[in-house]
Order: structure tokens, then sequence, then C-alpha cells
């Protein structure tokens, strides 16, 4: 290391304030005072590094001298490329210079070669006026994008480096003369400090203060003229200037990971002045280890007239040096190369200090920088400031660092399931390319699992060409093997799923039309959990030669004949609960020649609803009597051999228009108003004959086979309890048919009823609120929101996902063409997409449907991780803490509302809370607010015991 003092660079023997190196290394500018005003210096460095050069007198010294501002100048420092150099002052004003052609105005030449005119001429582009006083730092953001300016008027300005005198924010918080100011080196904050006795972080983002640190200043007095901090090239070390400990100054440590203050260095006598960090992140081999060392180097000055330099790979300082001026340290300046620091003193003089790669270290090369900014930031150092503003995308979180930088997915409804070998099938034969497509919002049930029929099929070719292929034949044992052995055969891509996702039902349907043999649609098998499929039934070979029958795409048919149809395939459902393994619901009704308007039909010819071995027999008008026409209603049960055998026969005095079957029950509805609930196995009535106002056009079981409902022409809708005998439910839906009528009654096992009317709008009735629910129509916002949430078949299990269900219905279509930019572009979006989600979890919360109220708070956080606001994640966010985080007041109980407020249908609102901020971790720009969410989750945890869950917080 070598040490010397250029005597001839001097203001004339006023004071320096200030001194920063050119990044080129080839020139330095000092700032101070003047004879009579503030002066701006720019030396050659050629003179100060070489004595040849020194000596040399056709080598100027002095480059160019600038005595335009009006007061002291406190600070110079130049831009990252060179092209301008920036002053502050008493003056209240900051300058802005930049080189200019041989004679075009400048600075005058004071000292050194050029028979006293300037070597080179630099001229003020912009003055910059906004502070109420002096001016006392400066600094470059990276990238020059923007310029922060400190002063004793408490304020720090940031003025836009690509349009000067352009203000991009004024800063305001300190109550105290601000000192000095430094930006992170990654674009993330900029920090100050003052003499309030504290030290505030700043976001880039949003200019607001991140971050107040006031611990280590508590003691501090205003006893110095400037407070330069700095921060480490690598932006994990923020090292103060004047901080106290046990009564001595020190230079505070800060570091980033949770600024925390618990290290700083020691060893002044005074108040540390300025810190400078070098301006590259250092290497070199251990000395005993010789294991290769990664390292930051500072340069320390302060009052009592001494330099130290330190390295973050060392415990003590490499090098002190006491009483190197006469006065004060007032500024630090490293050269480009790494190994030349620059200090001036308030005694009007400098001093340079040449280390050797041996001292220091070797600086990384900008490939290893940007690997290590890539390791710990996800971001190289060449970050785009201006789009970076407006997106954080600085990672400072690791957990964002395992996060596929790809196009985040939106969640899934129904869980996915392994494709054999990556591929997917479209038909029962055929491979394609394997699936690229990313996931969609919900996944069609009818992609995954589908058994394959053991005996003769069907095979039919669509419009576009490919097969699909019809089973003949109803599986009705579960002991066929597991369902994933067929996971990919895409059969019938438009059948409908219902009924209960358990290993113990499954439901079937058989539609026939009038003059056509039935084609038989396949069952869904148990995909969810993973149960067996279901053997063939022999009983049924006789359908075997049936021709095949056009297959149809799953919309609301506008054809009332095909609404009465989608009737029958969702109240099937409704009439299974978990019986034993070989139960299983089967219907087979023969349409009407005539259309319904929404009018009670009679029942034409044979039809036989069965669940489990027994079935329910319907024919009409087959008894002639002198009293009038009966109806006769037949119970059998079909044996083992496949032989039926008669349990019960009764009749009915009017045409029936709908029945329906369940475990125990059947209810059977007659044209002349009248409604007969009777036992399944013995036929005897578990009601007295109910009569109605008009007769009832749909009647429905619960799964669990509980419940029973009605819809009558009128639109009278009841639900009974069966084992009660009891009414659950008596209301109208006149209020909301407007000139339509039901097509579809679906009832849950806990009694809310789900209809779907004839113009494809769907309600469900709340008792608690009295009144309908809106579940689609032709509002906007859910048309908007129901197109971005589903694929092309859509998701029909009415029991696990009955919302999901129930709007697939709609036969809403999409936006026109020349608006589909529109999906794209319209800032409606976003609080459409939000308030649409809000609406589906609040929804599920009344109608207690808890596998997809999990899915709607999930797509709610992807929805915001995407475009929402921290004002309403935050919203969210605290919803999901609730009571439990208002009990972190020790005074509190987690007793009576506050304990049912920790979950919502049974699931914990900390699961909740995990998913959304799960989502949240794929867009750097909310890991501020992803931490700071996640240390409240993981303490509730740690405070719950671990809240009963033995995995991991996040994943």
């Amino acid at each position: 290391m070598k040490i010397f003092q250029p005597n001839w660079v001097h203001h004339d023997e006023k004071s320096i304030f200030s001194i920063d190196i050119h990044p080129s290394g080839e020139r330095f500018a000092t700032g101070g005072q003047g004879c009579d005003s503030g002066r701006v210096v720019i030396w050659n460095m050629a003179p100060v590094l070489s004595e040849q050069a020194e000596a040399n007198k056709s080598v100027p010294r002095v480059l160019c001298q600038m005595d335009n501002h009006l007061a002291c100048v406190n600070c110079v420092r130049w831009s990252g490329n060179g092209l301008m150099l920036a002053s502050g002052g008493d003056d209240k004003l900051v300058m802005i210079w930049k080189k200019t052609l041989s004679g075009s105005g400048g600075g005058i030449g004071a000292f050194g070669g050029g028979g006293g005119k300037s070597v080179e001429h630099w001229r003020c582009i912009s003055t910059l006026r906004g502070h109420a006083g002096d001016v006392l730092d400066l600094a470059w953001s990276p990238q020059d994008r923007w310029i922060a300016s400190c002063s004793v008027d408490n304020t720090i300005i940031v003025w836009d480096a690509q349009q000067f005198p352009k203000i991009v924010h004024v800063l305001k918080g300190h109550t105290g003369l601000v000192k000095g100011v430094t930006w992170d080196p990654v674009g993330k904050f900029v920090a100050s400090q003052s003499d309030d006795r504290s030290l505030k972080v700043w976001k880039t983002t949003d200019w607001s203060c991140f971050k107040t640190i006031t611990e280590p200043f508590e003691e501090c007095g205003g006893t110095t003229h400037i407070l330069r901090l700095s921060w480490s090239p690598d932006g994990q070390y923020l090292v103060s200037a004047h901080a106290m400990n046990g009564g001595g100054p020190t230079a505070q440590i800060i570091e980033r990971d949770g600024w925390k203050c618990d290290k700083d260095f020691v060893g002044h006598r005074k108040a540390v002045t300025c810190v400078r960090f070098h301006n590259s992140i250092l290497k070199r081999s251990a000395p005993k280890t010789n294991k290769l060392q990664q390292y930051c180097c500072l340069a320390v000055g302060a009052r009592d007239r001494s330099l130290s330099i330190w390295l973050t790979a060392l415990q003590r300082p490499l090098v002190v040096i006491h009483d190197l001026f006469q006065d004060s340290i007032l500024d630090l300046s490293w050269s480009c190369d790494g190994y030349t620091l620059l200090t001036c003193s308030g005694d009007g003089h400098i001093a340079c200090l040449q280390f050797t790669a041996q001292e220091l270290g070797t600086p990384l090369s900008e490939e290893d920088k940007n690997i290590l900014y890539q390791r710990m930031y996800g971001k190289n150092a060449n970050i785009d400031l201006t789009a970076q503003a407006e997106k954080e995308m600085i990672v400072e979180n690791s957990d964002f660092l395992n996060v596929s930088k790809s196009n985040p997915l939106p969640p899934t409804l129904i869980p996915q399931q392994p494709q054999l070998g990556g591929m997917r099938l479209d038909d029962a034969s055929k491979a394609v390319q394997p699936a690229s497509q990313p996931a969609v919002a919900i996944k069609s049930s009818s992609s995954l699992a589908a058994p394959t029929p053991i005996l003769k099929q069907i095979e039919t070719k669509t419009a576009d060409g490919k097969r699909r292929i019809t089973p003949m034949f109803i599986p009705l044992n579960d002991d066929n093997g597991p369902a994933g052995s067929h996971a990919t055969n895409n059969i019938m891509p438009s059948s409908i799923e219902f009924g209960s996702k358990s290993s113990e039902t499954s439901t079937v349907e058989i539609k026939q039309r009038a003059h056509e043999e039935p084609t038989i649609i396949p069952p869904p098998t148990e995909r969810a959990t993973g149960e067996p499929t279901s053997k063939l039934d022999n009983r049924l070979k006789k359908m075997a030669t049936a021709p095949p029958q056009k297959a149809e795409p799953m919309t609301v048919p506008t054809d009332p004949q095909q609404q009465q149809q989608q009737q029958q395939q969702l109240s099937a459902p409704s009439s299974t609960i978990q019986p034993a393994a070989n139960q299983k619901l089967m219907d087979r009704t023969r349409q009407p020649a005539t259309f319904p308007t929404g009018k009670a039909t009679v029942i034409q010819g044979h039809s036989f609803k069965a669940f489990g071995e027994v079935r329910v027999q319907i024919q009409n008008n087959t008894v002639k009597t002198s009293y009038g026409t009966l109806s006769r209603v037949v119970g059998v049960v079909v044996t083992a051999q496949r032989v039926e055998r008669k349990l019960w026969e009764t009749v009915v005095g009017s045409p029936i228009v709908c029945f329906a079957v369940g475990a125990k029950y059947a209810i059977v509805c007659s044209q002349d108003h009248t409604i007969r609930m009777v036992d399944i196995k013995t036929g005897t009535p578990v009601f007295p004959v109910l009569s109605l106002t008009s007769p009832a056009v749909l009647s429905a079981f619960s799964s669990n086979s509980q419940l029973a409902g009605v819809v009558t022409e009128s639109g009278i809708l009841r639900i009974w309890s069966v084992p009660e005998k009891a009414v659950l439910l008596s209301t109208s839906c006149a209020e909301i048919m407007s000139g339509s009528f039901v097509t579809i009654l679906h009832v849950s096992d806990k009694g809310m009823p789900f209809i779907v009317l004839s113009n494809g709008s769907s309600y469900s009735y709340c008792r608690k609120l009295d009144s309908w629910m809106l579940i689609n129509s032709s509002d906007p916002v859910i048309r908007h929101g129901l197109i971005g949430n589903k694929t092309n078949a859509p998701v029909r299990n009415i029991k696990t996902y009955p919302l999901s269900t129930i709007q697939s219905y709609g036969s809403f279509s999409g936006p026109k063409t020349n608006s589909f930019a529109e999906l794209h572009s319209a800032s409606w979006q976003t609080s459409a997409a939000i308030a649409f989600i809000e609406n589906q979890i609040k929804i599920c919360e009344m109608i207690a449907s808890p596998a997809e109220l999990k899915y709607w708070y999930s797509m709610l956080g992807f929805q915001l991780a995407l475009n929402g606001s921290e004002e309403k994640i935050r919203q969210v966010l605290d919803d999901l803490l609730g009571a439990s985080h208002n009990s972190l007041d020790p005074c509190r109980t987690l007793a009576g509302d506050d304990a049912d407020d920790r979950s919502v249908l049974g699931i914990s609102k900390q699961l909740l809370m995990e998913d959304v901020l799960n989502h949240l971790k794929t867009q750097t720009k909310w890991q501020r607010i992803y931490t700071e969410y996640l240390d409240q989750l993981k303490f509730l945890k740690e405070r719950d015991g671990g809240g009963g869950r033995d995995k991991p917080l996040m994943e």
C-alpha cells in the first residue's frame, strides 16, 4: 500500500468537502469552497498515480474548473456511465454538468497546463431547484435512472435523470437535517440518514418509507457536517455513518436480511462522517484453507482524522491510518479498478491510497457478478429500473427463487391424475402428441379415468373424424381393478358425471328417444378416490345390437325434450347414498312424443328407475275400471341370476308425470296435483297422499336419500325430510322465473335446492337469507368469470362440485369476435374477475361446498398475484388471519366466535391463507407482503402448536 498527498490538489487553501473518481479512472472531481463562491474542479488522475506524469509539465493537472455555484459545494458525484457530473451546494441547487466540444462554453482554467484555459469544457446542462436548504449529499441510482439529493430542509428529492429537471418524488419523513443518501445496488431501495437519529429505507416502487432504524443512533448528536452512508455492492449490507455503541462511535452494519443491527465497525475515537464501499465484489483464496472467498471492502472516515479499511471476510480492519489530515475526513471514493482510494478533508487537502491485488483481492468479473446477482436476487446486475419501478422484479426472499419463471398456471378444481407416458388420448385407441397446453382453471372430469368395456362396444365417428367408443354394458360391481388403469381413455368426452365420488356409489343413466333404441352413456369411475371400477352386468346383453347414437355437445338445450333429459340426469344422483358396494342407480324413461313447456307431461309407455337391486316401474293408464283408468307402480328386485322378482305393486288413480327413486323411498307425482311417498321395498306409503296447487314437473332426492323435493308447474318448491316426515323448505320460484320454467332440480344433503331455468339462469335458495342466490345468468360479470374459468368439457359432479355443475348448464355465449381483444386489454377485467371470484366464495360458504371453496380461494390468490392491488391483497390476507390474528393480544381468548372464525366449512383459514400466499410467491412484486404475512402465519402456527399439521408451512 502507498499513501501520498498531492499538494497541488487544492481549492486555494479552502475546504474540500467532496471527491469522486470518474468511472473511467482517468479523472476525478472535487467540490468545496472557492474564493467567493462554490467550486467544482475536474482533475487529471494521471499525475496523481504517476510520479513521471506529475513531473511532466505537458501533462495537465486541472482539466476544468467551474465556479458557478453561489455557495460552498458539499457533494460531487459522477453518473454511472461517466457522461454527467452532479454537484450540490449551500445555494440549494443541484447542477448537472456535461462535457461539450472545445470552445462551446463551460468553466475557466485556474491552474495547471493550458495557459490558464480549461483542457476540457464542461457545461451545466440543467439546474435542479427544489430544495429549501443546503444540499448535503447526492447519489445516482443504478443505470443512472434517477439521482437523489438530500438537504437540511429534512427532505430527499428524487430527480428523473432522463428528463431533467423533472422531480419523481419528494421523500418526507425525517424530522432533522438529512445528511446522507445512497442507493441499493440492485435498485430496490434508497436509504437516507439524518440528524433526527434515524436511518430510513425507502422503496423505489412507490417511494414509501419501508423501514426506519433508530436504535443504533439514539445516543448520536449532530456533530458532523455530513453522514455519507453506503450500500455494499452485493446489496447485502447497508453501513451507516455515525452510530453509537456503548458510548463509542461506530459505523453501524445493517443486514438486508431482516434489517438486523447486531454488528458494527468500531475503533474510531470520534464520530464517523463517511463510509464508502469498494465498487466491486472481491475474491481471493483464504490464506490457510486456500478456499475461494467472496467479500466486500469498505473505507471508513471519521472526525478523528483517521481512516480505516475493512474487509467483510476479516474480523479486524485491514489497515488503520491515524492523523491523515488536520481536519475531519469528509468524503471517500474508490477507483473503477479497485486499487485506488481518494479521500478529502476539511483542511483543504486530499490523500491517495494505492493497494495491490494481494492486499485487497481481485474484483469479480461482470459475468461472475451477474451469476451472483442471479442467485441472490433472481436478476442480473443490468437491471431495467424503468420496468422495475413498476414491478418489483428483484427477488429478496429465497422462497421466490424456486418458483418457475414461466407463466403461472391457474389452480385446477379436480385433482390431476398422472397421464400414461406423458401422453393424452383423443379416443380409445389413438395417441396424440404430448400435452403442451397449460393447466386450465377447471379440469373436466370427463378427461379423467373412464371404464373400459369388457364386452361388445359401439364405435361412432364425430364430425372432425375422431373415433368415439360407446360401451354397451353398465358396470354394477366394484371388482374390476383400479380406475387408473385406463385413466387416459377419454371415452365419450361429452358424457356427464353426477353423483357421489365415494367408493360405494356411482350413477348411470339410460336415455331413450321415441322410436329409438337406447344408447348407454358410460358411468363415472371412482376417479377422486382411486377405488376400483365396476364389472359389466350381463342383464343388458340384449342391448348390444342397438345402433349407435350420434354424440351430442354438452350445452344447455333449447329443446324442451332435451331439457327434460338433462333434468333426469341431474336428478339421478339425488337418489344415491352410500349403500353396499353393489348398489347403483339407473333410470330409463321413454320421453313423451310432445315437447314439454314447463307443464306436467304424462310419462308415455313403460319407465323405470332403480337403486341397487330394486327398481320402480311406472305403467300409465294400464288398468281399466268402471271408476276410471289406473296407473300401475311396481317394485321389483333383480337377483344375481338376473331374474326379476316382484316385491310389491300399487295403483294410482291419475297418470304419473314424474317420479324419483332413492335408497329407501320413491316419490311419485301425478297429474291431479297429488304426491305419494312410498317405501321401495314394501310399497307402503310413508306420507299420506299430499296435494299441491298444481302438478309437479320435477322431483328429486338428495344424495343421502333423506330429503325429497318437487317443483310444480306454478313454481312452488317443497323439500321434505322423509325420516322426520316434516317439511324442510316451502317457497316459490315464481319470483325468479320471469316467463321461463324450471328444467333441472337438485337437492343437496343439507336441503339446499338448486334449479336451472329454461333461459339458462340458475339459482339456489338460502333459508338463512330467505332469498334466492344467483348462480348463473346473462350478467356480464358472471359470463366473464365463467368463460375465464372453464374448459371445453364442463365439470359435472353434483355431489362434490355442486356450484360448478349447476353453472355448467348456462347457455350464455362468450364475446363476439370483434370484442375478443377486450378479454386481454380492458381495465375492468381485474375488478370483474375478483368480484366474480369473491361471490363464488360466498356462494360456496352458503351451500357448504368445501372442495369448491378451497378452489375459489386459490383462484382468488392467483388473480390477486397477477393483477391485484396491495390494498386488496392485504384485505384478503387480514380476513384469513381473522380472530386468530386479533388474538395476538394475550388478553384475548380463543373462545366462542373467535374459535369459530379459525375455519370455514371445516377448512382452516391458515390453510387457505397458505394457498393464497403460494400464488403471491409467483410474482416477485409481492415478496414484501408474502414475507410479512408468512411471518405472521408462522407465529400463529407455532403458538397454536402447528395447527395439527405435520407438513411444512409452505410447499
